[in-house]
């Protein structure tokens, strides 16, 4: 078989498909979600950077990419136009069926690609459950969450530069979609009850003399108006491609790591049947 011209497996023929499955190739699964990111980001920015992100990790190391489940779920965010959020029951059990298909098409490494911190618990359900029932060991990358890891030398102050709306996620978009990025709208971000509470992010409050913070679980839109926390005044490009440069980084290194440890399994398992 010559290999495709193409890593995305929607733009290929089933028998196609047939074939590659032959190769055991590792198949990447974006999963985003739709949900408000101030007035200056679009709704569906996690979707489109699981999906570049994907598509940039397949062109580099050999892998393919499934289409993407562009919804997911974004509980937190109901308050807000433009939010379409699954249920977590829902996703779940969306997640696992796409996996189980992928497997049934004969592929068996296969790393989701997910950019959404509602999603995680959601997927994570149903990539344990394909490996107790599918045997597949399932790969799982969080671009937002890695740029927060792995950027914190780039600013004066993480703890303020940090925020949903802000950085590093604006500054990412700005390198990598500045077509949807509409900087001139992006207005001071901040936390603020109405009820008495001293919300610190998404679901947590400070308690009056405890360092350790209290949960509370409001809708994001009653805590801030805007939908953004950190600075969103820090964008910039610049900063964008070094997010570009160590996501990708990391996120390679990952591949080849879970490359080299799922070809071991798979040779072991071909040459135990073999026996």
């Amino acid at each position: 078989m010559t290999l495709p011209s193409t890593h995305r497996l929607g733009e290929l023929s089933w028998t196609q498909v047939k074939e590659l499955a032959e190769r055991d190739p590792i198949i990447l699964l974006p999963i985003g979600a739709v949900e408000q990111h101030g007035p200056h980001l679009p709704i569906h920015e996690d979707s489109i950077v699981a999906e570049w992100v994907a598509d940039k990790l397949a062109a580099e190391n050999g892998c393919y990419v499934a289409p993407a489940l562009h919804y997911g779920h974004s509980g937190t965010f109901r308050g807000y136009n433009g939010n379409l959020s699954l249920s977590q029951a829902t996703l779940r059990n969306v997640t696992y069926e796409i996996i189980e298909a992928l497997v049934q098409s004969g592929f068996r490494r296969i790393i989701i690609v997910d950019n959404n911190g509602g999603n995680v618990g959601p997927v994570t359900g149903a990539a344990l459950d394909a490996r107790r029932d599918l045997g597949v060991l399932i790969g799982h990358l969080y671009p937002w969450q890695l740029g927060y890891a792995l950027m914190r030398d780039v600013y004066e102050d993480p703890t303020t530069a940090y925020g949903h709306g802000a950085e590093p996620e604006h500054s990412a978009m700005l390198a990598m979609f500045p077509e949807q990025v509409r900087s001139e709208l992006a207005v001071p971000g901040g936390l603020a009850s109405g009820s008495g509470w001293t919300p610190t992010s998404y679901l947590e409050t400070a308690i009056p003399g405890q360092t350790v913070r209290g949960t509370v679980f409001w809708d994001f839109s009653e805590v801030s108006e805007t939908g953004c926390t950190g600075d969103v005044s820090l964008g910039d490009a610049k900063i964008g491609e070094i997010w570009i440069e160590r996501v990708i980084g990391f996120c390679s290194a990952y591949i080849q790591e879970y490359d080299r440890n799922t070809n071991a399994i798979q040779e072991y398992d071909r040459n135990t049947k073999a026996e």
